[in-house]
């Protein structure tokens, strides 16, 4: 249905209840031509005239309270749910703790946070941003946010991405330095591949590589090992060596010139990210109303 059909039959009503166009416009703030230009539209839409005109009044027709029969109170129950969400937002209140990694934040909770505030102004949210795998039971958090696939069983998950894309990234000069650019896995060897230690378990982290069925982890050994994604950014855009990370985390610095990607042959995605929490019957209206939010 035309989406216009909507704003003509709510011109209509506020005719039709009025009985005259000036007190309609009046209270609908626009000007009683394109009131008319409305409802004309209307009557052109179903063929049929819905209101009498006359110099001195304004009724409807037989057709027109036909109508009116199933729109007054069909608008009437618009009305209602309009107030009610009006209400949920000044109603729903309290505070959110989250925890999660920096990228999760960023692609995630960042872009949403804005409009969820505007929707919730009465709920306050706190996020501790950690690489670590935080037991949101024991320190107090309502949930988090990590890939689907390291969420503990026993927690409630919902899926907010369907994959993390990966890049392997090095700056012009490192590139230049300490060519040639790989093509294969087994080029990495003669390369500073940045590492990156699990802040929770302390083992270092080897980058799936895979092409046509052919599967690698490649083992970094290197001068460098960092806890933070955005350390190692920083590091490769600096020069140091190669980096294993979300595309998301160097894309403006790949359209920039700043990195320069090699190897996407062999970069499968990871899991995407998933929203985890205790217990699905014991979360607040507030940690509700976000979860609804990221996850409509």
């Amino acid at each position: 249905m035309d989406r216009l059909v909507l704003r003509d039959l709510a011109a209509f009503e506020t005719v039709a209840r009025h009985q005259s166009f000036t007190a309609a416009a009046a209270e609908l703030g626009i000007s009683q031509s394109s009131l008319s230009y409305a409802v004309s539209q209307l009557e052109q839409r179903v063929g049929i005239a819905l209101l009498a005109r006359t110099t001195r009044t304004v009724a409807p027709t037989e057709a027109g309270r036909q109508l009116l029969g199933t729109l007054v109170p069909s608008l009437r129950d618009i009305g209602h749910e309009l107030a009610n969400l009006q209400e949920m937002r000044s109603t729903v209140s309290g505070a959110v703790r989250l925890t999660m990694v920096s990228i999760a934040y960023e692609t995630i909770l960042r872009p949403s946070l804005t409009s969820f505030r505007e929707k919730y102004p009465n709920v306050s949210i706190e996020v501790s941003v950690d690489e670590g795998f935080s037991d949101v039971v024991a320190q107090g958090f309502d949930g988090g946010i990590r890939f689907g696939n390291l969420v503990d069983k026993d927690m409630v998950a919902v899926p907010l991405t369907r994959s993390a894309p990966v890049v392997i990234v090095g700056s012009p000069e490192y590139l230049q330095k300490h060519g040639p650019v790989p093509t294969h896995p087994d080029d990495l060897s003669a390369h500073i591949c940045i590492g990156y230690r699990f802040v929770s378990s302390k083992r270092l982290y080897r980058w799936p590589l895979s092409k046509k069925g052919k599967t690698v982890e490649l083992k970094t050994s290197s001068p460098l090992i960092f806890n933070d994604g955005e350390a190692i950014r920083s590091a490769a855009v600096d020069g140091l060596g190669l980096a294993y990370l979300f595309e998301a985390q160097v894309r403006e610095d790949i359209k920039s010139g700043r990195l320069i990607s090699v190897l996407s042959d062999w970069l499968p995605a990871l899991p995407g990210f998933s929203l985890y929490y205790p217990n699905r019957t014991r979360t607040s209206p507030a940690f509700r109303a976000l979860i609804n939010h990221l996850w409509p």
